[in-house]
């Protein structure tokens, strides 16, 4: 009693005609400018195929316009860095020394030796590898004697 209406009231709805109705042109535009549904699948496929393609063109524009920014930008660095072939050969020479100076050399006699008589016991003893120890111990010590003559040549 008293927490809701027993009657349910009507929308109030205003009538004036002497209030003029102004609408602006761009829903005005849009309005007009909407076409009918399609009615049939062809005709969706054909708008779709359409609007498809009008992307791709314009996708590929701006692909070509970008690449042809990027290809003028690096051609304006180009004309803009002072070096000619003379230089750019010395700099890829000189990468060339630094990279073949950090590449690893070729493995002393000693410790190849010692690394094939190792893997040969472990391939000779495959359930019984603890039996390799000492194998072990000759190649730990000839690589720590190479590891020192390495370092005492380039000091």
């Amino acid at each position: 009693m008293g927490a809701t209406q027993s009657k349910q009231s009507e929308p109030v709805i205003f009538y004036n005609q002497n209030v003029p109705l102004q609408f602006s042109q761009g829903l005005v535009d849009s309005l007009e400018s909407r076409q009918k549904a399609p009615a049939t699948s062809e005709e969706v496929e054909n708008i779709v195929r359409q609007r498809v393609a009008e992307e791709l063109s314009r996708t590929q524009s701006q692909d070509q316009s970008l690449k042809q920014q990027l290809f003028d930008d690096i051609a304006k660095q180009n004309i803009d860095s002072d070096q000619n072939s003379v230089a750019l050969s010395s700099d890829i020479q000189n990468m060339i020394q630094r990279i073949e100076r950090s590449s690893p050399k070729a493995i002393p006699a000693d410790v190849a030796e010692r690394q094939e008589a190792l893997v040969l016991c472990y391939k000779n003893n495959q359930s019984r590898v603890l039996d390799c120890w000492q194998e072990v111990e000759q190649f730990k010590e000839s690589v720590v004697k190479a590891q020192k003559q390495f370092v005492s040549t380039h000091q």
